[in-house]
């Protein structure tokens, strides 16, 4: 199946026969197909943000940027969480926690590892292609 809309009189939606999918549309039309690749698979695990909170105790050395600190902590056993701290130029810090606390009194940002994996979106995933 394949999902069509288009651009003259309304963004109108109409569903379409064929498997073939045409590279031009002389209308500008976009049509949706149900992707035929899988989903790409992350890298490394998933990191969930916790808004004015904090980690116990360095766990290593801190730096300019979230990926660099991420990267660190996973390669570090003592390490259990990323903690941003805005009145250190905002560095991130490497913290051994494990508890995370959730007010900081000088608006600290962590991250840590998710316990839950990522939901399983429902249904087929679509594709869009543009002008075909």
């Amino acid at each position: 199946k394949q999902w069509y809309q288009r651009r003259v009189r309304g963004n109108r939606y109409t569903q379409r026969r064929g498997p073939q999918l045409h590279n031009t549309s002389p209308t500008g039309e976009t049509s949706w197909t149900v992707c035929k690749q899988p989903d790409p698979v992350p890298a490394g695990p998933r990191w969930c943000r916790h808004a004015n909170s904090f980690l116990y105790s360095y766990a290593g050395p801190s730096y300019n940027s979230l990926e660099e600190a991420q990267r660190a902590c996973l390669a570090n056993t003592q390490c259990n969480g990323i903690t941003q701290e805005p009145y250190n130029r905002n560095r991130y810090t490497q913290r051994r926690g494990p508890q995370l606390h959730n007010t900081s009194p000088t608006g600290e940002t962590s991250w840590t590892v998710c316990k839950q994996p990522d939901p399983v979106p429902a249904g087929p995933r679509w594709c869009r292609h543009a002008n075909s």
